[in-house]
């Protein structure tokens, strides 16, 4: 089996523990123990505080030490944590087992970005990045179904057991692919003096990278602050508009089944586009999406409940597309030696505007009522679309004038 073959094997088993974990973590308390919506919230925060408060800090740990070692430990640590959430007693214990499982992501994603650096060729990027996303978001799709069959028979903590295994069995493939690894890093000096200003170097780090990856970040910080704002809130916005549930698991299946058609597309008939006009494309769909999704919550139109899953259907296809074309930009203008800091620093922001996109979309419902989070998030949308099209146009205009020596 090809390296990279190996490769998407582990990312779809990872994928599918995962999205298993997602949705028993934020269900197993409800069912169980009654879990209130404020500590639904608080353990949203704990799932999500590592990265938020860590992230630069291990990503610079990360760069310096041998990135075999923290991926067995990542995927280590996101076993223990499982088996820890599977056998909590209470409500407490599980939260405490939800911060270890965050910990557990701040090892293991940004060891998987490093090996993926320098394992896979730059001409495999689309063809590797559109595998992963299909089966990441058939995961999200099987995943939940697969649970809720399974709850007929067990109880909701025994499905941790079926995540656990599943990123047990990534362990044979992470030996094989490791093995293959020419060149062992040596682990660098991770004394607190050295590791102190090598932190504090970060924003000279930033500004020294291609200019393409920086304002990349911008549209994805952006991009996922706008998500925040309505799609925590889509679920109450249906059922104040009187739908039943099925609707919310309709258009969460249409969303999935955008971004399975956005990696396939990418995988068979968009592998020779530029990525950066491939993300400028993607923002467009998605800020499309977004204003449509406004025009018929504002104006009531009528039959609106039909036109949502085509709506979100277009919002999956255009934040997928998104989400691959600036994983490839990211493989292939960071630095090697910087990957792992910058990658998890990215996230620690972006996990700023996951935690406070819903707040303040709840602040807009109470100031403009319910349409409100939609009509920002569109104007949001539109504007960083707007500023990517206008870049690149500006860009290929100053390319095209350049003299060639």
């Amino acid at each position: 089996m090809k390296t990279s073959s190996k490769l998407i094997c582990v990312q779809a088993l990872s994928s599918f523990s995962l999205w298993l974990d997602i949705f028993l973590i934020f269900t197993v308390p409800v069912y169980l123990w009654h879990a209130s919506p404020s500590s639904i919230a608080f353990l949203a925060f704990c799932l999500g505080a590592p990265m938020l408060f860590l992230g630069p800090i291990i990503g610079s740990l990360i760069d310096r030490y041998d990135v075999r070692k923290t991926l067995v430990s990542g995927a280590s640590l996101r076993i223990l944590s499982t088996l820890g959430l599977a056998v909590s007693p209470d409500l407490n214990s599980f939260l405490l087992f939800v911060i270890f499982k965050g910990m557990s992501t701040l090892f293991y994603l940004p060891s998987i970005t490093i090996l993926v650096r320098q394992l896979i060729h730059a001409d495999e990027h689309k063809s590797f990045f559109s595998h992963v996303s299909l089966f990441d978001q058939s995961s999200k799709i099987l995943a939940p179904l697969l649970a809720g069959v399974l709850t007929a028979v067990l109880s909701p903590k025994d499905l941790f057991f079926f995540s656990a295994t599943a990123v047990l069995l990534t362990f044979p493939l992470l030996r094989s692919i490791c093995l293959s690894l020419r060149t062992q890093m040596k682990a660098s000096s991770i004394k607190a003096l050295p590791l102190y200003l090598d932190i504090i170097r970060g924003l000279s780090i930033f500004n020294a990278l291609p200019f393409q990856l920086r304002i990349g970040f911008l549209y994805s910080l952006l991009t996922s602050l706008a998500l925040g704002i309505y799609d925590p809130h889509l679920a109450s916005f249906l059922a104040y508009e009187g739908l039943p549930p099925v609707n919310f698991s309709i258009i969460v299946s249409a969303t999935a089944g955008g971004a399975i058609c956005a990696a396939l597309m990418m995988k068979f008939k968009l592998r020779n586009f530029d990525e950066t006009l491939l993300r400028s494309g993607a923002l467009l769909i998605f800020s499309t999406a977004l204003i449509l999704t406004a025009i018929l919550v504002f104006f009531q139109i009528p039959g609106r409940a039909y036109f949502y899953p085509i709506v979100w259907f277009l919002n999956g296809f255009g934040y997928e597309t998104l989400i691959i074309s600036s994983n490839i930009i990211l493989q292939q203008l960071c630095p090697a030696d910087n990957i792992g800091r910058i990658s998890l620093s990215f996230r620690s922001i972006q996990i700023l505007c996951v935690i406070t996109g819903p707040s303040l979309g709840t602040m807009l419902i109470i100031a403009g009522g319910r349409p409100a989070p939609f009509i920002v998030a569109a104007g949001m949308a539109f504007l960083t679309a707007s500023a990517s099209v206008m870049v690149y146009l500006y860009l290929q205009k100053k390319q095209a004038h350049t003299p060639v020596s």
